[in-house]
């Protein structure tokens, strides 16, 4: 059997982790050198893991790195009495500024709604930087239960890499760990130049077209008109540039996290499917009794697993609610506004453009969501399959038998990530939220004929 079989329980092993974790990753990240070294430390594993083969696995999961990432942004602030007061007005100095964001783009609606292009284009602004800087405050607030999430898929990730010995079974599940980091790498590099891309697009815009400013906003004393305070306007323009590009990565970073929460859920299913397919095989060498006695032990231990999984997948589902909550909602009003206002702007080639590329941001950030959900969803069916594909599993004792019919039972429900009673994320519900969407955009488009 795989490191399950080891004597140092699930629990234990993550107790153990979390200690680790509270002596010294934190202390690296408050006091390390280079900010650039936490930065490009993900990489570097990536590095040596093209370079080197299977030699090398990667020392932590991706949800590792991710926190360190959302930490240097200054939404990661430790406990009070442990953290550093200049991180807490970082902090605190960050949320002042993108609300007073938000606030000079909603002051602009009253002025824009006796245009229906201009004001659908800062209602898409506004619920796009609402949805950004809510997640923004959840993490914020729950960055205990959310710690507690990554120190345990941390600490499974290194108790299947240290626990494994040789066999085909078991470099199968490494793998497994190495192509599920690279996997989450190339993702999270790819959305992060498509982010830069969509800044570059939005800080360039005001050289390419009428407009003023990368967005339309209201700052007091008129500092946002160019002829009258051309200095001032050009801070406004920096200042707006400056919180695009920040929340821009600060999504990047946090939709990483919460989607590589799903993708190891995955992977760990995965590992637990192969442990329960070749249960007791160790032991079909042995004598009849210490056959079933290996086996009994093995099966407590996947069941221990199964249940740690499930476990998981209730935290986050817990922790994430309300980020799933607003993700749904947000989602579903961008496509359909986007979509109606880029067909009210038809005649005008770049605000359509723009538009659209609002339409494919949203339409992307929900299929990757999406994705990772289902990923899971059909996965923690197949630990049914893996139950009954168990080798000879007639030949056990019919206790045994039963125990292994309560795993197949409870297999058949699915595990879910959603926050109820709105939809969970499976391509199911990525095409329920585009129908939605399409209905809503089909009543704007009737009531504006």
């Amino acid at each position: 059997m795989i490191s399950l079989s080891s004597k140092a329980t699930i629990s234990n092993t993550i107790a153990s982790h979390n200690s680790y974790l509270t002596n010294h990753s934190y202390t690296h990240l408050k006091h390390t050198a280079s900010k650039l070294q936490t930065i490009l430390a993900p990489y570097r594993v990536l590095k040596e893991m093209l370079r080197c083969g299977e030699a090398v696995q990667p020392p932590h999961t991706c949800l590792f790195y991710f926190r360190s990432y959302i930490r240097l942004l200054g939404l990661w602030p430790a406990k009070r009495a442990a953290e550093n007061q200049l991180y807490y007005f970082y902090n605190l100095l960050i949320m002042v500024l993108f609300s007073f964001f938000m606030a000079t783009i909603i002051c602009d609606l009253y002025e824009a709604s006796s245009d229906f292009v201009l004001l659908g284009e800062d209602l898409v602004v506004v619920l796009g930087l609402y949805l950004i800087f809510f997640k923004m405050i959840l993490f914020r607030m729950g960055n205990v239960d959310t710690d507690i999430i990554i120190n345990e898929f941390d600490a499974l990730h290194i108790k299947h890499a240290r626990g494994l010995s040789g066999g085909p079974r078991n470099r199968r599940i490494l793998q497994w760990q190495r192509s599920f980091f690279f996997g989450e790498m190339c993702f999270f590099s790819g959305f992060y130049i498509l982010s830069l891309l969509l800044f570059a697009a939005m800080s360039l815009q005001p050289l390419l077209s009428q407009q003023t400013l990368p967005f339309r906003c209201k700052f007091p004393f008129g500092l946002n008109d160019p002829d009258e305070h051309p200095i001032a306007f050009v801070c406004v323009y920096f200042f707006q540039c400056f919180c695009t590009l920040y929340m821009l990565v600060a999504i990047v970073v946090m939709d990483s996290l919460g989607g590589n929460s799903f993708n190891q859920t995955t992977l760990n299913l995965r590992i637990l499917c192969e442990n329960i397919r070749h249960l007791g095989i160790v032991a079909a060498g042995a004598s009849s009794s210490t056959s079933e006695a290996v086996a009994w032990r093995e099966l407590r231990e996947a069941v221990e697993f199964h249940q740690k999984i499930i476990g998981l997948m209730n935290r986050i589902n817990q922790t994430f609610y309300w980020n799933y909550v607003s993700q749904m909602g947000a989602s579903t009003f961008m496509i359909c506004l986007t979509a109606f206002e880029a067909l009210l702007a038809q005649d005008k080639p770049m605000v359509a453009m723009k538009f659209q590329t609002y339409m494919f941001s949203a339409f992307m950030q929900l299929l990757y969501w999406c994705w990772m959900g289902n990923r899971t969803y059909y996965d923690s069916m197949e630990v049914a399959t893996a139950a009954y594909e168990i080798r000879a599993w007639y030949e056990h004792s019919p206790l045994l038998q039963r125990q292994l019919m309560f795993i197949i039972k409870r297999a058949q429900k699915p595990l879910e990530f959603r926050a109820k009673p709105l939809f969970g994320f499976t391509f199911a519900s990525f095409t329920s939220i585009l129908s939605t969407s399409y209905s809503y955009f089909a009543l704007l488009r009737t009531m504006s004929d």
